[in-house]
Parts: C-alpha cells; structure tokens; sequence
C-alpha cells in the first residue's frame, strides 16, 4: 500500500491545524548567476555588470579609486575591507560601487541584496537608487523569486534607513548571529515580497521618471516605497 507523503497529510481538509496557503509553484528558480556571465542591466542612470575574476582590470582600478583607502568608513560594517591596493579588489561610465545576490535559496525561491557599497559619488543619487531596483525587478519579474531580503549590521543606521526608504519591512533582530572582525554582530533583517511588489515597482518606476527631477538633477518628489507597501499600511492599521 502507498504511503501518503507529508505534504498530502498536511493538505488534508481533516487536519485541524493552521497552515500556509499553498504554493502554486513550486520549482526551483534559476540562481542568477547562471545567466549573469554575459548579461548586465541597463538602467537609465546607471549600468550593472557582472564581477568576476575576468573582469577588466581597468574597471577594478576604478573601483579601488572610488573607495580611496582614507575612506574606511565604508566597510565599518562589512566582514572586508578597506582595501589597501588595487590587487585587494579581485557614473559616467567609470565603475563607482558594488552590490550582490547572495544567500540564494533557489528551492525556496528566495534570495538577499547585500555587500551594497556605494562611494562618495553614487550615495545619495537616483543611479544608486536605480542599482538595488534593478536587482529586486529581475529577482521578482525575471527568476520569479518570491522574497529579496536585506540584511544589516543592527548598529548600521544608514543601511536601516535605506532599508526602508526601498519599501523593505522590518522583521526583527537575530542577536549575536555573526562575528565580524573579532566583534559580535546583531543582524536587522528586513523583506520585499512578490504580492508587495506590483504596487513598489509602479512607485520606484514613478521616483525614476526623468519628469521628477529637474535640470540639476534634483528629485521633485521623494520615493514613497515605505508608504506605498501594503504590509507597511496593515502594520498602522
């Protein structure tokens, strides 16, 4: 006689129990990486492109010399760096940060943005805005994913803040989950998911329009991602 499998005990109507709605599909997505080696995205502001040991020297010199080696500040919270030569590193066209997916859970469909780090000359500015929007439009429209994460220092306020600016919701603090360069490290974690994302693509699709800023670049109207997420307005309710 055939067993019935977990699954098909945990969907029957007899079972008294809460449970989570069911999955329509349930595949693996494509890690990102598998279809990345020649690709890059093109945003309006800014161009992303793919890291790897075969990148251009002359493009990793050009992010050493974004992050100048006095600039320690920017990897206060990251398990690396400053970098202290160019062979350490292994917007007008010149490369001017760094971004990645990372803990990628294919079967999961789930994936985190980290390592953002943007120098001096893309912090602050609607490029940089555009590169995590990139990211998170291919992680939901293309792969399919059904969560981006982000994940923080707890003591990184900028990072919280930027968290939530994107529209990302807060969902609470792992204590002591890490050590990072001898010193115990609290992480803030923080999520988009895919029936959240419709509503934030049509907001940061809005924010970018060249009709909200003005001849100097100024933005007209802020993004209002943290407003415009469902989740966020059912938490004030």
């Amino acid at each position: 006689m055939a067993q019935a499998s977990a699954m098909d005990k945990n969907n029957s109507a007899t079972i008294e129990q809460p449970l989570g709605e069911i999955v329509a599909d349930c595949t693996p997505r494509a890690r990102p990486a598998s279809n990345l080696e020649h690709h890059h995205f093109q945003g309006r502001y800014c161009r992303l492109e793919l890291l790897t040991s075969n990148t251009d020297p002359t493009i990793i010199k050009q992010l050493y010399d974004a992050f100048k080696p006095t600039e320690q500040t920017h990897f206060t919270y990251l398990k690396y760096g400053p970098f202290k030569t160019v062979d350490d590193v292994i917007v007008n066209n010149r490369a001017v940060g760094f971004l990645t997916y990372l803990r990628i859970k294919e079967y999961q469909a789930a994936l985190e943005i980290g390592h953002i780090n943007f120098s001096q000359q893309l912090v602050r500015t609607r490029a940089g805005t555009e590169a995590i929007y990139l990211l998170i439009e291919h992680a939901f429209d293309t792969l399919k994913y059904r969560r981006v994460e982000w994940r923080c220092h707890a003591m990184n306020a900028k990072s919280r803040q930027a968290a939530l600016r994107l529209g990302f919701q807060f969902e609470g603090t792992w204590l002591k989950s890490d050590i990072a360069k001898g010193r115990s490290r609290d992480n803030a974690w923080y999520s988009i998911v895919d029936d959240e994302w419709p509503l934030l693509k049509q907001e940061f699709q809005r924010w970018l329009s060249k009709d909200n800023f003005d001849e100097n670049g100024q933005q007209l109207t802020k993004l209002n991602a943290a407003q415009v997420n469902p989740r966020s307005k059912n938490l004030m309710a």
